[in-house]
């Protein structure tokens, strides 16, 4: 009887090793995910510059300031820390099922003392016990289920990576709004001066009959409507730093010092090939491991119409008064092969192989318009990089030629020759212009920064996919092949 449980035991042994699925590359993902009219092309459409993607973008603006909040942000986001939660809690739920695989022990220890107070006998018992239960992966079925979990723990580490790049990419962009909004301070600050000395100029002419009492009017309308644009400046400022502070984990109380001028702009590198962001940016390798734990959940689906096979050994010693009268040996084994057939679940197996087949296609979908908005991304960013830098001196231009006329158009006043009207509207629009340089500064340092996440570039030195996935393991045919060699 022994014998042919110990040859089903090796042949299901045997048979446990039976491959998974293969599941698809990532051109066929890429495939699968896109219309069969769209193309990834070659080169960027908006900017085929050559060259590679070079990671560590936060040192190239060579700001202190900036490396030193986005370390404390890194460090102390409240966002970023769950992220890192999120991904504990999927690297435990990997092990959790793939404790399933392993055979499950348990033992069990006991004594009990009965007495027979008129008969004055005591009566002992005890126990000892060891169980074994293993349900063996004959068609593969845990495994792939271990393999959803472990494309799931990937997935989250890449969400990780990703948000750790976005979060330093929103406080790069924050810092340039903080500085935008306290240089839009100083530019109201000298707007109300400037109307200030306007208006006591035109109370001195008025005194002296050589102007209207309209112009006062005017100007006092204008230097009133300048402090009012002084506090929303200020309003602004104040705002911009509150949301630096919540992202250093911060109080926010608006006391962060903010610097007077723009980091230095770093020099466009490469862009590389649209291709190659399927493989730099987090959040697409991130989108990529739920299409293959999908694959694999539908496989599991699809195993679980099969039979499940356990096997479960017992031992252990079990003594007490009866087995003693009856003089039988207290020590006990037991061992048995299990096996269970899905007859009738009334269509919830094939409901669920529907249920996973529908969730394969939505994350190919996912895939896919991730894919296309991440490519957008990055085309806008490369198109805005050169509108912007075309722009910037323009308005440089305007600003000088905008201020030259203020002055001509001040002395023509003061001579008699122009209407103090003229002049204030001059005023304004040079005001204006310098704003519009500045808000256009603070545009272009946000979007450069939004050039680097679109491409994948990684704020540090190690590319954000690469610290974010394990090493890649070797497959099973590559150990046997490795293991033939070595003989």
């Amino acid at each position: 009887m022994r014998a042919p449980i110990v040859m089903v035991l090796s042949a299901l042994a045997a048979l446990a090793g039976c491959a998974l699925k293969t599941p698809f590359t990532q051109s066929e993902v890429v495939e699968q995910a896109l219309p069969a009219s769209t193309h990834i092309p070659a080169a960027w459409q908006a900017d085929a510059r050559a060259g590679s993607v070079v990671d560590g973008w936060l040192k190239a603006f060579q700001d202190p300031l900036l490396e030193a909040i986005v370390a404390e942000a890194i460090a102390n986001n409240l966002d970023l820390r769950q992220a890192a939660e999120r991904v504990r809690i999927a690297q435990q739920q990997l092990l959790l099922v793939g404790a399933q695989l392993a055979p499950q022990i348990d033992g069990q220890l006991g004594a009990k003392s009965l007495r027979d107070k008129d008969q004055g006998n005591s009566f002992n018992s005890t126990l000892a016990y060891v169980g074994v239960a293993w349900e063996i992966d004959l068609w593969g079925r845990l495994r792939a289920q271990r393999a959803v979990a472990e494309a799931a723990f990937e997935a989250s580490a890449l969400d990780y990576a990703n948000a750790r790049q976005s979060l330093a990419g929103l406080v790069a962009k924050t810092w340039y709004l903080a500085i935008e909004t306290r240089q839009l301070v100083q530019l109201s600050e000298q707007a109300v001066r400037v109307f200030e000395d306007l208006l006591r100029l035109v109370d001195i002419r008025f005194s002296a009959g050589k102007d209207s009492e309209l112009n006062v009017v005017d100007v006092r309308a204008q230097l009133e409507t300048a402090q009012s644009d002084l506090e929303g400046a200020r309003q602004a400022a104040g705002d911009a730093r509150r949301a630096l502070e919540i992202l250093l984990g911060r109080y926010p109380g608006a006391e962060l010092a903010v610097a007077s001028s723009f980091p230095r702009l770093p020099s466009v590198v490469g862009a590389g090939a649209p291709a190659a962001l399927l493989e730099r940016r987090p959040d697409i390798v991130a989108a990529e491991r739920a299409v293959l734990a999908a694959f694999r959940q539908q496989e599991a689906a699809e195993l679980a119409l099969l039979p499940d096979f356990s096997l479960s050994l017992a031992g252990g010693r079990l003594g007490d008064n009866l087995l003693s009268l009856l003089r039988l040996n207290p020590w006990l084994a037991a061992a048995g092969i299990g096996v269970s057939i899905p007859i009738y679940e009334g269509g919830a197996l094939r409901a669920q192989i529907e249920i996973a087949n529908a969730q394969q296609a939505q994350a190919v979908a996912h895939y896919g318009a991730l894919m296309l908005d991440a490519f957008r991304e990055a085309e806008a960013a490369l198109a805005n990089e050169q509108f912007l830098a075309r722009r910037i001196p323009f308005q440089d231009r305007a600003v000088v030629d905008r201020t030259a006329a203020v002055r001509i158009a001040t002395v023509q006043y003061r001579a008699g020759m122009r209407d103090l009207l003229w002049v204030a509207q001059l005023q304004s629009a040079e005001i204006q212009s310098q704003a519009i340089a500045i808000k256009l500064r603070a545009t272009r340092g946000a979007n450069r920064i939004r050039l680097y996440l679109a491409l994948g570039r990684s704020f540090d030195a190690t590319p954000a996919v690469a610290a974010a996935l394990p090493p890649a393991r070797p497959s099973r045919d590559d150990q046997e092949q490795a293991t033939t060699t070595a003989q």
